[in-house]
């Protein structure tokens, strides 16, 4: 079991740090005071000596802009992590930061782990970190000029011939020609940004509301069949929300997004917790009703029953995580958990008593091992 030491400011990690150099990993929030975890990481990566410099650091938070999460990463600090958060991107993060696969990266300017996270499309040889952008911007004007000329002819084929004896009217002296407007996808190209994760939490936003609309026309819906449709429609949008948020999770962590788009998170916070504790009790029910018929003997041992259960139990998890842990479930949710857990257990247990199938290649069945009789002799 390894030691954990709570610090609470910047000064009282670089103490520790000084007094122990041997510690093994610095996860801190980004807005501790003192500086932040970016004077943490500075003063780690400059003021210690290797190979204490290359300690493995992670930072928290739940308000991450495009350049704080630009300073945080130019800082030296290996992952950064988008709260609220799950148990699984956590340890996703804390494999990354550790595992070392990431060489460690001392120039004049900059000391951490190598910050390259893909090859990019097109990469032209070994072009080192002050210039990668140069290759970048290369093969980013390439492709946009072979749109351009793709555009240009499809619009020469569309426009129509000029008419005979007509010519085209020049422009008189003193009077200029109005710029073209660019076109709307040109205009997004040359914006950049975080327009992907925008549009994931748009895409969250829409479903969330469109989720409060189907609740409300729940309500007021009679007989069984409508309801059912509704009930049905319902969990599939929740079932897409969560996934969106987990999307916009992932790709905050990577690009950051605006405070207005953090914000609009926050609203529909609570449609997301709901949507998450709804499919985690019809996650739950199924187990549990699936589980006891295998244990009552009223269903059969179905080939690696086990092993589906075992991941349905996962997803139950991971909702749990969304919804912020088990602690945030009421007593009722927290008794179906672990009754579930119970079940899986016992139904792996089953499983792995079970006699393995025969191998029918070598087997000998009942007919063949009379083959070799005669029968009775007809009349």
């Amino acid at each position: 079991m390894h030691d954990v030491e709570y610090l609470s400011d910047v000064g009282g990690v670089a103490h520790a740090l000084r007094a122990n150099p041997s510690i093994d990993l610095i996860i801190s929030q980004n807005d501790v005071p003192g500086g932040g975890s970016i004077a943490i990481a500075r003063f780690v990566r400059w003021e210690m000596s290797a190979p204490a410099n290359t300690l493995p650091i992670i930072s928290l938070g739940r308000d991450w802009t495009p350049e704080l999460l630009q300073e945080t990463r130019e800082a030296g600090i290996c992952e950064v992590i988008a709260m609220p958060t799950s148990l699984m991107a956590v340890q996703a993060k804390l494999l990354s930061a550790m595992d070392g696969k990431r060489p460690f990266i001392s120039t004049a300017t900059y000391r951490g782990g190598c910050r390259r996270r893909r090859s990019s499309k097109g990469h032209q040889g070994p072009f080192r970190r002050a210039e990668d952008r140069i290759a970048e911007q290369l093969n980013q004007a390439v492709e946009k000029s072979e749109r351009r000329a793709i555009r240009q002819e499809l619009q020469g084929e569309r426009s129509l011939p000029p008419v005979p004896g007509m010519a085209a009217a020049a422009p008189q002296r003193g009077s200029f020609a109005a710029p073209a407007r660019p076109r709307a996808d040109e205009a997004e190209e040359d914006e950049g940004g975080d327009r992907q994760t925008r549009a994931v939490i748009d895409k969250a936003f829409v479903t969330a509301r469109l989720i409060e609309q189907l609740l409300a026309r729940l309500v007021t819906t009679t007989g069984a069949e409508a309801q059912g449709a509704l009930t049905t429609a319902v969990a599939d949008a929740e079932e897409r929300l969560i996934n969106l948020m987990a999307l916009a999770q992932m790709r905050i962590e990577q690009h950051g997004c605006s405070a207005a788009d953090i914000e609009r998170l926050r609203i529909i916070r609570k449609s997301v917790d709901a949507s998450a504790e709804s499919l985690l009790r019809a996650q739950l029910s199924r187990l549990i009703k699936s589980g006891e018929d295998i244990l009552s003997g009223r269903a059969g041992l179905s080939f690696n029953i086990g092993r589906a259960m075992q991941a349905r139990m996962s997803y139950a998890q991971f909702l749990i995580n969304v919804r912020g842990g088990i602690d945030m479930l009421d007593s009722e949710v927290k008794d179906a958990v672990k009754k579930a857990q119970g079940i899986v257990a016992q139904v792996k247990e089953i499983e792995a008593g079970v006699l393995p199938l025969p191998q029918f290649d070598t087997a000998r069945s009942p007919k063949s091992q009379t083959s070799g009789r005669s029968g009775p002799a007809g009349r």
